[in-house]
């Protein structure tokens, strides 16, 4: 009698078929909200299974002063100035490999913007209930003086680079027992000045002119048994948001090839997303959100390795690189955002994250840079979100090292 081959390794195919699959949000952990504070989870998140999806829901209630707030405008994309409620979070741990890490650090306003822009008919939802009033889906807030606000969001965050298959993303989202008991959720929580620009209101719990918010952290893993999870080498996904202002000499006279930000090496980068405008005024001292967006900040922008252009010819206005950008995502591209994609396809076709670029084989003393010409503005502002695979993912056979 004669011995058959593992199944992953003789059919990949079949392989694939039984772990795209994923279930739905299970609860994590629920942290009371703090305004102006940073939230950790106490204990680490669960490490058992593959993680393609986190999620962040939001309860809890703002009431307005005697003088009804003066909302800031909301975002386009989102319709809604909530989600700015979460100012930055991270994603952090220790890899059995790589030791301490932190791969995702986004905004939560731009972490919604970003899927708004990957998923074009898709907005993370909220919901609204105006002064104790029937809940509805995607109103807009009360600024009624003494007025109250119950409000819900929800803050999907993927651990892959989305626009890729679903037989690609098991090789991509997060591995949990790559990090045994050693994963965890900081916040930094933002106040109502986040939402209004005078008069802001003071947040509580849901429902209650007292108490706390809360965001309930919960995740979406897939349905896969842990002998399937041992025949898979992932890469991990990182998603690094680098919030910048620009000097005061750039603020003030702009400039032809301004380095915009400094990148990452180390790491292979499969896309930057940088976003541009005006910066609020009048918030409270940790809390930065966009007062308005716009595409003249940044006229022409590029990836540039060693103070060199990347590529042979660079277009010279991004009105091109957003109508390439139109195109593969299939919508018009929104004012204020830019997106340099490595591993985009035009069209119906899925990214494909073996083009990323092979930044992991830059070393430190490499320059590789967001660069641009930059036009004036005093209080301009530019968020750059990094998105980085490290490893090389494959399946493997049974008994192999997984690294």
């Amino acid at each position: 009698m004669g011995t058959s081959a593992a199944p992953a390794v003789q059919n990949p195919a079949a392989f694939l078929a039984r772990i795209t699959r994923d279930q739905r949000p299970e609860s994590e952990q629920v942290l009371n909200f703090n305004p102006l504070n940073q939230i950790s989870t106490p204990t680490s998140l669960r490490t058992d299974k593959k993680v393609k999806w986190y999620l962040f829901h939001f309860r809890g209630r703002l009431t307005n002063g005697s003088t009804g707030p003066t909302l800031r405008t909301a975002p386009p994309l989102l319709g809604t100035q909530l989600f700015a409620l979460v100012q930055q979070f991270d994603l952090r741990g220790v890899h059995l490999r790589y030791g301490g890490q932190t791969p995702i650090i986004m905004r939560g306003e731009l972490a919604a913007e970003f899927l708004a822009l990957f998923y074009p008919n898709y907005i993370p939802l909220f919901n609204v209930s105006q002064n104790g009033g029937a809940v509805a889906r995607g109103q807009a807030l009360d600024t009624t003086a003494n007025h109250t606000n119950d409000v819900e969001f929800a803050l999907p965050i993927p651990t892959f680079p989305p626009g890729i298959t679903a037989a690609d993303v098991p090789f991509y989202c997060l591995h949990g027992p790559d990090w045994p008991g050693n994963l965890y959720f900081d916040i930094l929580c933002a106040d109502g000045t986040s939402v209004a620009t005078a008069n802001a209101p003071t947040i509580s719990a849901y429902g209650s002119s007292s108490g706390s918010a809360t965001v309930e952290i919960q995740s979406e893993r897939a349905l896969v048994t842990k002998g399937l999870m041992a025949r898979i080498r992932p890469a991990i996904t990182f998603r690094i948001d680098s919030f910048q202002q620009p000097t005061q000499t750039v603020s003030v006279t702009g400039g032809t090839g301004v380095v915009i930000s400094d990148l990452t090496v180390g790491k292979d980068t499969t896309r930057l997303l940088l976003k541009t405008g005006t910066q609020q005024s009048g918030t409270s001292g940790t809390v930065v959100v966009y007062g308005s967006l716009l595409d003249s900040i940044v006229t022409r922008s590029y990836i540039a390795l060693d103070l060199r252009q990347m590529g042979n010819s660079i277009a010279n206005s991004d009105i091109t690189l957003q109508d390439y950008q139109s195109r593969t995502q299939g919508r018009t591209a929104p004012i204020g955002y830019k997106i340099l994609d490595f591993i985009a396809t035009p069209g119906d076709s899925p990214a494909n994250p073996k083009a990323a670029f092979q930044s992991s084989a830059l070393t430190a003393a490499r320059k590789f840079q967001l660069q641009g010409d930059v036009t004036a503005s005093s209080n301009q502002i530019a968020d750059v979100v990094q998105e980085m695979l490290l490893g090389t993912p494959a399946i493997i056979a049974p008994g192999s090292p997984r690294f």
